[in-house]
Formats: structure tokens, sequence, C-alpha cells
């Protein structure tokens, strides 16, 4: 017995020694990743039960692989959702009818706690008839109260609602997990280093570093041939008198002066407008951030790649994804800084690559993925979660004994601590395993079934049709007021 422990004990300390230390006093991209190049690429050490090869950087996306046309048989083929009856931009949520449906759920909820609680105080609270007037008129205003404050704060009602789901239906916390876990093991994989994370009601999100990256002017200038960075002469007539410049930390120049215009008067400056004629671009907009000056594609497929990386990780681990919409609108953002100008047909083929290429990444790490979001669940440091993904053993999660671990652990995720309140109100009908039962078979190949479907100024069309028919009704005797 004392043997086992002792073995246990070495390979625990085995493991301890393949660290990351200092990684979260990294101040910008290049710090972290000539960190964890240095420690988990060149001086990785020999630790038993640990892989030799780091999975940092172990992946890359062949150049131009983008550029070319994707059709929906090759994405079908990519994320396996072939003879599917759903293809996967439609299992991702990108209007926000989820989450707008269920603030309504919230608020019908609270509609009829407070009419049955007035209709309650009204006929059984003891007291004066002032007391209980107060009781039922703040019981019966109490929706008004809601959505009045829904108004005020929008950041805050959300906060609050995403807190109620996420002590109410755990399976809501596991895939706000399973989405910032998505992004964080592909940035990982790519070479992106993580700045922070954070998977808490008020916020749920991956944090990257900025992309204002002055060190990377030493990388620069060695690759130009120079051993030594580059130093600008800054020397001048003000500075020789011991003056400092006007606009930098230490002048007397205000910031606020930079985003004024000239052609604005002082009573228009000092007014509250907030959308001043001349503003700079901001430090961290990436067409004038050193050292990028707007994208190139290489980078464009990088960072696409991590953007979609969240909903794929939710489809993979429960069918379907609700957290895109954020993601998908800064992508778009990103293309927009891209070098050349795209249309809006190359960013939705981007966009089709970059699904298909990170649907295909993750399962390949699903076990490093499980690995990781069991880090971030418990809230551990970012070194803590590279070290959970570098020394994951089984990184596919496959064990080639009990079937596809894929389907079993989606199956998991549904089943584990799900209640029938929780699929009422999360479930939903689109999802990755349903087949396609619209197809009709017939000479020359087959094509889907169209089903009845309501668009456009259909519904108004049915209520009017609905209405006339109820006018008929009641006017021929079938309703009668006496």
């Amino acid at each position: 017995m004392s043997v086992v422990e002792n073995d246990d004990d070495d390979k625990s300390n085995d493991i301890a020694s393949l660290s990351v230390r200092g990684l979260d006093n990294c101040a910008s991209l290049t710090q972290a990743r000539r960190l964890l190049e240095k420690q988990l690429l060149n001086d990785r050490p020999k630790v038993s039960g640990v892989r030799d090869r780091a999975l940092f950087r172990s992946i890359s996306i062949p150049p131009g692989a983008s550029v070319k046309g994707i059709t929906d048989g090759d994405l079908a083929i990519q994320t396996r959702m072939v003879n599917k009856k759903y293809n996967i931009m439609e299992l991702i949520e990108l209007s926000g009818d989820r989450d707008a449906d269920r603030a309504s759920v919230a608020v019908i909820c609270i509609f009829f706690g407070s009419t049955l609680s007035a209709l309650t105080a009204n006929q059984n609270l003891p007291g004066p008839e002032i007391i209980r007037f107060l009781v039922v008129w703040l019981f019966s205003f109490a929706p008004l109260f809601f959505v009045g404050y829904g108004i005020a704060d929008v950041e805050g009602l959300q906060a609050l609602l995403v807190t109620i789901q996420r002590n109410i239906f755990p399976v809501y916390r596991k895939r706000m997990i399973q989405h910032e876990a998505g992004h964080f093991l592909m940035g990982h994989l790519l070479g992106w280093p993580v700045k922070g994370y954070a998977t808490n009601a008020v916020k749920n999100a991956v944090e990257f570093y900025s992309f204002s990256d002055s060190d990377r002017a030493s990388d620069r200038s060695k690759q130009l041939g120079f051993d030594k960075p580059l130093r600008v002469e800054t020397e001048t007539l003000e500075t020789r008198r011991g003056d400092v410049p006007f606009f930098s930390d230490e002048g007397r120049g205000s910031q606020d002066i930079l985003t004024q215009s000239v052609f604005r008067r002082e009573a228009d400056n000092n007014s509250s407008s907030t959308n001043p004629m001349l503003k700079l671009p901001s430090q961290e907009e990436p067409s004038t951030s050193w050292p990028f000056r707007g994208f190139d594609d290489a980078t464009l497929d990088q960072l696409a790649v991590v953007s979609v990386a969240g909903v794929c990780a939710e489809i993979l681990a429960f069918g379907n994804a609700e957290g895109g919409v954020a993601d998908f609108s800064q992508l778009r953002q990103i293309f927009s800084s891209a070098d050349e100008e795209m249309t809006d047909r190359e960013v939705d083929n981007r966009i089709r690559f970059a699904l298909g290429f990170t649907v295909g990444v993750l399962r390949q790490h699903l076990g490093a993925l499980d690995a990781l979001a069991g880090v971030m669940e418990r809230g551990g440091t970012v070194e803590e979660c590279v070290l959970a993904i570098e020394t994951c053993n089984n990184v596919s999660g496959q064990d080639g004994i009990l079937g596809d671990y894929e389907v079993r652990r989606r199956e998991a995720f549904r089943s584990d601590g799900v209640g029938l309140v929780e699929k009422i109100f999360l479930g939903r009908g689109k999802n990755l395993e349903a087949e396609e039962d619209r197809l009709v078979e017939g000479k020359g190949g087959g094509y889907r079934k169209q089903k009845f479907q309501l668009t456009g100024d259909d519904p108004l069309y049915a209520a009017l049709a609905l209405s006339l028919a109820f006018f008929v009704w009641a006017s021929s005797g079938g309703l009668s007021l006496h």
C-alpha cells in the first residue's frame, strides 16, 4: 500500500514540474506567447504520464482554405450532419429570441404571482385598511416595476435573469462554461494566450490580450536583421530645455482636446452631446493598432475560428447553441478590419469554413475540453486552465470500448440534473441528432417536402380571417348578451 502511495506522490510531483509560472503577470500578447513557448515548447520537461508534445500552438489553418467556396454538402460532411434535419447554422441561435422568450416568461410569472398575491392579501391580510391597500397596490404594480427596471438598466436585468437561470437550471451554467471553454481551448491550440476569463452572472467571456502590442517591436526589428530593437531619437528643443511633450502623460495637454473638433463652438463642447464631429480612432481598433494595421488572411482565419469555437462547443455538448449573437456580431466587426474589403458572400463563406474547421478540431480534443471546463467550473486561474489542457492524458476522450464518446457525452449533459421544469424552459426542437424526415424520393433524386409556414403578412391575414369568422358567428346568433 505504501508503494502505491509513493508512486502516486512521485507522479503528482512529476506533473507539478510542468508549470507556466508567471503567466498571470504577463502584460501583453507577446510576453504571454514567449512565456508559453519557452515553458511548454522549448524547455518542456520530460514528465512521466504526460505527453511529450504540447497542445499549445499544435494546430494551424491551411493558407487560403477559407477563400475557397464551401457548399452545403461540404459543410455537412465536415460537421457530420449528412442526412440531418438541420444544418449547423440552423442550430445556432442568432436572433436572441430565446432570451426574449425567457424574459417574457419572467414577466408572465411575475404578473400571475403578483395578481394572486394581491387577491390573497386583499381577502386575508389583517390590520388597518390603509395597510391592506398599500400591500395590494405594491403587488398589483410589481410587473410594471420589473419592466421599468429592465428599461432603465438593461444590463442589470440581463445579469439578474442569468443569475436566476444559473441557480435554478444547472444545465444552463454548464452550457455557459462549455461555451467559454471552447473559446479558451481553440485559442490555446492556435497559439493565442488567454489573459483571463469569467463565468459568473455579470460577465461570461474569455479575455484575450489587446491587439495593441508594443512588445512586438523587438520581434519585428529582429526579423528585419537588427540585433537590437530600434530606438527612435525624440530629443527636440523643448526636451532639451527640460519640457515634456504637450500631449504626453506628464504634459499639460488633456486627451479630451484631441477628440474635439475645431469647428465646434465652446458651448457645444460643454454640452451633453456624445457625438462629436471629430474623433480619433480607439487604441483598440485593429486597423490602427501596432503591429496589425489591419488583419491579413491568416490572422482573420484564426480569429474567426476562435470566435465560433464557443457555439461549436455548445453544439457538441448539447446539440444546439444559444450564445452566438455577441460572437458573430464581434466576428463581423473583425472582418471589417481586414486589409481588403470583403463582400457579404465572402464573409459568410469564411464563417462557414470556420464552423466546419472548429467542429472537427474540437471533436479531436473533447477530453481536453472537459478537463478545461472542470477547472473553469471551480474558478481556477488561467495557469491552472493551461495545465489542465497540457496534462490531459486522453485528449480526444475516446476509449474505443464504450462506443462514440461524443454521443455519450452529449446524452450525459442533457440528462444530468435536468428536471421537467428545465426541459420546458430550456428545451428546444432543433437538435443535432434530428434525422431528416422531409425527403421525398423520386426520379432524379429527392427533395425536401415543404411544410406549411406562416411567413410575412400571413399572421395578419390569418388574424383578420379569424376575426371575420367570429363576427359572422356572433352576428348570426351564436353570441348573446342577454
